[in-house]
C-alpha cells in the first residue's frame, strides 16, 4: 500500500499540474499559405493504435499554426510514465462501499483547489430512476421509440468486444414504457447477460448497474472520443482547412470552432488509447477489444446526432407525450446557432445561384461527405442556402454542445460508481483504488479551461457586417442564458454560459 499511495500522489499531482497550466486558446487569423492534409489510417500514422480504416491527420501534417511543443513534450513524456511508473498497480483492495469516503480519498485538497468537487445527480440519491435518466441529462440521447411504441436504450452495439477477465458483459437493451398521467417514462424490463430482467426480479438492481455500466462506455469511448474527436470533429477541420481559403467567409465563421483539433487529436490520443492508456484502464474492455469497438464505431457514426431536431424526431421523442427536458434544452442551444448560421451565410451568399457556383464551398461540402463516416447528410446538388446554414449549425454544435453534455458534463455523472459503475464484476468487487483514481484524474483533466463560446470573435470577420452578426451571436446567447438562469437550477442543463468554442485545449 505503500507504494501505491506514491504512485498516487504522483499522479494526482501530474493531473493537478496539467490543469492549473493549462491556458485557454488565443485563436489567430487563420493563414494564408496552409499545406494539404492528407488523412492516413490511425494504425499507420501511431502503431501503438493500430486502428484500422480510422482517419487521423499525420504528424508531419499538423498546421504549424496548431503546433505546441510544449504540450506535445508532456504528453510524449506521460506516454512514456504509463511504462517506466504506471499508474496502476495490479492487486489492489476495491474502493469504499460508502460513495463520499471512495470520492473524498480520491479527489483530494490539491485537486479541489482547481476544481469543485462533483454533485450527486437527484437520480442516484436511491436506486437509479433510469426513467429519469432517460430524459435527462448525458444519457437522454439513447432513449428511441420502438416497433411496439415503447421506448429503449438499445445499447447491443458493445456485444462480443473482448473484456478485462471478471467482468459483465455490456451489451443490454433498457426497456421502458410511457406513464401518461405522470407524462413519464419508466423501465420495466432489461434484456443482459442476466436474462429478461424486470422489477420483481432480485437482480434488477445489478441489471440497472449494468445498464448505466454500458451507458457510460459507450458514451465515453464511442459518442465522445471516436464520434466527436476522430470522425466528426476531425473531418470537419480537415476539410475547412484544405478546402476553404483564409479570406473566405465561411473559414472566417468555422475557424474558432476548429482550430487546434489536429494537434489536440494527436497528443491526446496517444494518452487515451495506447497500451495502458485511459480507455484500456478505467473501462471493460481489454486493449484488443477497443481498438476492435472503436473500429466497428467508427464507421457507424450518424452526423444526424448533431441537429437534435432530426435526431429527436428520428428517435421519436420529440412531442411523444412526455417531458423532454434535455432533448428541449438542446433544441433552444441549437436554436440560436441555426438562427446565427441562417443570419450569417444571407450576408455573405447573394442566392442559391452564387452559392452552387461557389467552387470553394462546393469542394469543402464534397471533402466533408468524404471524410465523415456516412458523409454529413447533404449532397452538392442539395445544397442551398437554408440547407448549409442547417450544416453549419450542425458543425457549430459539433464541437460546442456535444463535446460539452459528451465529455465534461460526464463530471457530475461518471465519478458515482456506486450508482454508475465503469465495469461491473462477476464477484460483485467494486472497482480497485487504481482503476477509480484514474477515472476520477482523467475526468478532472476534461475540465480543463478552455476558450468560451460566449466570447467576442468579431474581429475574425472580414468586414463590419460580418462583425456585427458575430456581436449579435453573442448578444442572443446571453439573452438565452438570461433565460435559463430564470428557471430553477438543474445540474441535467447546458447552459451557454458554461459551452466552449472547441474542444481543444
Amino acid at each position: 500500500m505503500l507504494r501505491w499511495w506514491l504512485r498516487k500522489a504522483f499522479w494526482d499531482f501530474l493531473a493537478w499540474v496539467k490543469i492549473s497550466l493549462n491556458k485557454p486558446l488565443v485563436i489567430p487569423l487563420p493563414p494564408v499559405q496552409r499545406k494539404l492534409i492528407v488523412p492516413q489510417e490511425m494504425a499507420a500514422v501511431m502503431p501503438e493504435v493500430p486502428l484500422k480504416g480510422v482517419l487521423v491527420c499525420p504528424p508531419q501534417d499538423i498546421p504549424p499554426d496548431e503546433f505546441d511543443k510544449a504540450k506535445t513534450l508532456v504528453y510524449r513524456f506521460q506516454v512514456w510514465l504509463y511504462t517506466a511508473f504506471p499508474p496502476m498497480q495490479p492487486g489492489l483492495p476495491p474502493i469504499a462501499t460508502d460513495a463520499q469516503a471512495a470520492l473524498k480519498t480520491a479527489y483530494t485538497w490539491l485537486h479541489r483547489t482547481r476544481y469543485r468537487a462533483p454533485l450527486l445527480p437527484a437520480e442516484y440519491l436511491g436506486s437509479p430512476d433510469l426513467g429519469s435518466l432517460a430524459v435527462r441529462g448525458p444519457y437522454a440521447g439513447y432513449t428511441t421509440r420502438q416497433p411496439d411504441g415503447r421506448y429503449a436504450w438499445d445499447l447491443r452495439a458493445l456485444a462480443g468486444y473482448q473484456r478485462h477477465e471478471g467482468l459483465h458483459d455490456l451489451a443490454l437493451v433498457v426497456h421502458f414504457e410511457l406513464d401518461e398521467r405522470r407524462r413519464a417514462l419508466m423501465a420495466v424490463r432489461i434484456d443482459c447477460a442476466l436474462g429478461e430482467i424486470g422489477p420483481q426480479d432480485a437482480r434488477w438492481e445489478l441489471a440497472k448497474r449494468l445498464a448505466l455500466c454500458a451507458a457510460t462506455t459507450h458514451l465515453s469511448l464511442v459518442r465522445h472520443f471516436n464520434w466527436v474527436h476522430l470522425a466528426g470533429g476531425s473531418a470537419l477541420a480537415t476539410a475547412t482547412r484544405n478546402r476553404l481559403p483564409s479570406g473566405h467567409p465561411l473559414c472566417r465563421l468555422l475557424w474558432p470552432y476548429i482550430f487546434a483539433t489536429h494537434q489536440s487529436n494527436h497528443i491526446v490520443t496517444r494518452g487515451q488509447m495506447a497500451r495502458g492508456g485511459e480507455f484500456e484502464t478505467i473501462f471493460s474492455y481489454s486493449f484488443e477489444g477497443m481498438c476492435k469497438l472503436f473500429e466497428d464505431s467508427w464507421r457507424a457514426y450518424p452526423h444526424v446526432v448533431n441537429d437534435p431536431e432530426s435526431d429527436g424526431a428520428a428517435r421519436g421523442v420529440r412531442h411523444a407525450g412526455f417531458d423532454t427536458p434535455t432533448q428541449d434544452n438542446l433544441e433552444a442551444l441549437f436554436g440560436v446557432m441555426h438562427q446565427h448560421a441562417q443570419r450569417y451565410v444571407a450576408l455573405c451568399v447573394a442566392d442559391d445561384a452564387a452559392l452552387q457556383a461557389d467552387a470553394d464551398v462546393l469542394a469543402w461540402l464534397d471533402e466533408l461527405n468524404a471524410l465523415t463516416p456516412g458523409g454529413v447528410g447533404l449532397a452538392r446538388d442539395a445544397l442551398t442556402r437554408d440547407t448549409l446554414a442547417r450544416l453549419l449549425a450542425q458543425c457549430m454544435y459539433l464541437v460546442t454542445v456535444q463535446h460539452e453534455i459528451l465529455g465534461s458534463a460526464l463530471w457530475d455523472y461518471q465519478l458515482w460508481t456506486h450508482r454508475q459503475p465503469v465495469r461491473v464484476a462477476l464477484d460483485g468487487r467494486r472497482e480497485p483504488l487504481d482503476v477509480y483514481q484514474r477515472l476520477v484524474n482523467a475526468n478532472y483533466n476534461l475540465n480543463v479551461t478552455r476558450l468560451a463560446l460566449m466570447h467576442d470573435f468579431s474581429q475574425l470577420a472580414l468586414d463590419g457586417r460580418g462583425a456585427a452578426e458575430l456581436q449579435r451571436f453573442q448578444i442572443e446567447l446571453a439573452e438565452l442564458q438570461a433565460a435559463m438562469a430564470r428557471s430553477p437550477w438543474a445540474l441535467w442543463r447546458l447552459a451557454p454560459k458554461i459551452l466552449k468554442v472547441n474542444m481543444n485545449a
